[in-house]
């Protein structure tokens, strides 16, 4: 399956100040971790010194680290135990739970693993805090989504939990902690057809980390439909060349009336001249790509023109 690679959200101004060591926040975090793990739960670190420098702020960063322990001890009672791990390129993944995905490119996570006592004399209650449990993690998935990162939790066996912060990372080469591009900001409404799930979601984060209104589809039916409801208010489509039944090139010609001035990018392990002849004025990007790669693509083509 191709995929494409998530650098991080790269912002404007204040390059310097989004831009911190993943290592040096949690360990500072430690007294408010211990804190969050009041009532009988120990804490151990682990720190990895492969784990990528973080494109966030220490404040955001030490927000979701200890926010994440906060939520992982509403789970926990007296005499558990709270494990924060960073990890970074070639550490192990985290267990083998279905619910987490497994990530090739994963440079800065933090990892927050949960161990309940052993021996039935001693379980004890849940929490009264769990009903806030399911809240507060969809809060701060929502926050490290809008920061370009990602947040899973998973079930490690019958009593233990693994939450993992997936973080938007300073990509390798650059110098002085600054993030390698500055790109800005827009606000227009693309339409992202893609049939791979995964391809799909990550793209369209990365898209949404830089404030564009992303709509998606992954077949004809859908894009048309969405065609349909949004029509001129659509900027760009951003759409894979090989989808289910149809050519990309295809469906954006029939995408032409509904949205009659979308600029168009197509995105492909092939080469357009094994697919077919782009539609007029669009633009390519070749599988896989990086973060940078898509977002600049985008800025180009939705830039206004020059007179």
């Amino acid at each position: 399956m191709t995929s494409v690679a998530l650098a991080g959200r790269l912002e404007p101004a204040h390059l310097e100040e989004r831009c911190c060591d993943l290592n040096q926040i949690v360990a500072r975090a430690k007294s408010a971790i211990l804190q969050a793990a009041a009532g009988g739960v120990s804490v151990q670190l682990s720190l990895s010194p492969n784990a990528a420098r973080v494109a966030l702020s220490s404040e955001e960063l030490e927000r979701i680290v200890i926010g994440l322990c906060d939520v992982a001890c509403s789970a926990l009672g007296p005499g558990g135990r709270l494990i924060v791990e960073t990890r970074g390129l070639n550490d192990a993944q985290v267990g083998s739970a279905p619910g987490l995905a497994s990530t090739a490119d994963a440079r800065a996570r933090v990892v927050v693993r949960t161990e309940q006592p052993r021996g039935p004399a001693e379980c004890v209650a849940p929490s009264p805090r769990r009903s806030d449990q399911l809240l507060a993690f969809g809060e701060l998935e929502a926050l490290l989504e809008r920061l370009g990162g990602r947040l899973e939790r998973a079930r490690l066996s019958d009593t233990d939990l693994a939450y993992v912060a997936h973080l938007p990372y300073v990509a390798p080469g650059s110098s002085s902690g600054r993030m390698p591009v500055a790109l800005a900001q827009g606000a227009e409404v693309i339409l992202l057809i893609e049939d791979e799930p995964q391809v799909q979601a990550v793209t369209a984060r990365i898209l949404r980390a830089f404030g564009y209104a992303v709509i998606t589809a992954h077949n004809e039916r859908t894009a048309m439909a969405q065609a349909e409801q949004y029509g001129a208010a659509i900027a760009l489509v951003v759409s894979d060349l090989v989808l289910p039944g149809v050519s990309g090139t295809d469906l954006v010609r029939r995408l032409r009336q509904p949205c009659e001035h979308a600029r168009v990018l197509y995105m492909s392990g092939y080469s357009p001249e094994h697919v077919g002849a782009l539609v007029e004025d669009a633009s390519f990007l070749h599988k896989p790509f990086t973060a940078d790669e898509l977002v600049t693509r985008v800025r180009d083509l939705l830039a206004p023109p020059v007179h």
